[in-house]
């Protein structure tokens, strides 16, 4: 969500001495493009936003920033939320026994020593690491990302045998990425592609996701008859879009601690 206002022309000053450096804990960066005449603010991860145009003077983004204060500072701390829960739940170190949200559960994960491999069974995982490697973090760091990834796949193509008689089409391609800003899509081609976030949530997410992209193979727009496809599908899908919505800042979250974790260990 980011607030919008279109002003006319006035006098420029190069820095607002009212402007807090910092937003509920969060630095605030404001950008100064030399084009456009649209205030903008938002929230990215670690920081919050001002697009303030040079053409724009100064009081109008000061009464810009102060009528969204309100709600930039509330987002703040929702993005903070999400950000110390998912530093509580994925726990990676390989000197103690650590955390991993497994597909809706929180599962404990040991350490041992042995060639890189990483067991799953139904109560924890257990990750072995080459003795004395300085990349164990590294190790433990990738064979996450694999083994995410391939529980995810194969949920995935169970629930492609199941629903792809119903849409008549066939799956071309099934890959398991991170995203930033999708949880899944249908190329051209009919390859579909998931968010390895969805790992991390309760294995329904993931399910309405494919459904969700199989569905396009009917409408590849989000007309009418796209949602009638879907509920046909997948009758109770309105529960899980509401799920993956309030869940979707914690999922990514943990993604971007998955794939900085130990990044320079």
């Amino acid at each position: 969500m980011r607030g919008q206002l279109l002003i006319r022309r006035e006098r420029t000053a190069s820095a607002l001495p009212d402007l807090p450096a910092r937003v509920s804990g969060w630095p605030l960066k404001v950008e100064r493009p030399a084009h456009g005449n649209r205030l903008r603010i938002s929230v990215e991860h670690g920081h919050a936003r001002l697009v303030w145009p040079l053409r724009i003077g100064a009081a109008s983004a000061l009464a810009f920033f102060e009528k969204h204060r309100g709600w930039l500072e509330q987002t703040v701390r929702v993005y903070r939320q999400a950000e110390d829960r998912a530093a509580a739940d994925l726990v990676l170190d390989p000197r103690w026994p650590g955390r991993v949200p497994w597909f809706g559960h929180l599962r404990p994960i040991h350490f041992e020593t042995g060639a890189a491999r990483l067991d799953v069974d139904a109560k924890e995982l257990r990750c072995r690491v080459p003795q004395g490697a300085q990349a164990a973090p590294r190790v433990v760091q990738r064979l996450l990302i694999a083994g995410l990834g391939d529980a995810l796949a194969m949920r995935a193509r169970v629930w492609l045998r199941e629903y792809e008689p119903q849409v008549r089409a066939r799956c071309q391609g099934l890959r398991i990425r991170p995203m930033r800003t999708l949880w899944g899509s249908l190329s051209p081609q009919g390859a579909i592609a998931l968010n390895l976030a969805l790992a991390f949530a309760d294995e329904t997410l993931a399910e309405y996701v494919l459904v969700h992209e199989l569905a396009h193979f009917v409408a590849r727009d989000h007309s009418p008859r796209f949602w009638e496809t879907v509920a046909q599908l997948y009758p109770d899908y309105p529960q899980r879009r509401r799920e993956l919505n309030r869940e979707h800042r914690y999922l990514q979250a943990l993604l971007r601690r998955l794939y900085r974790e130990h990044e320079h260990p």
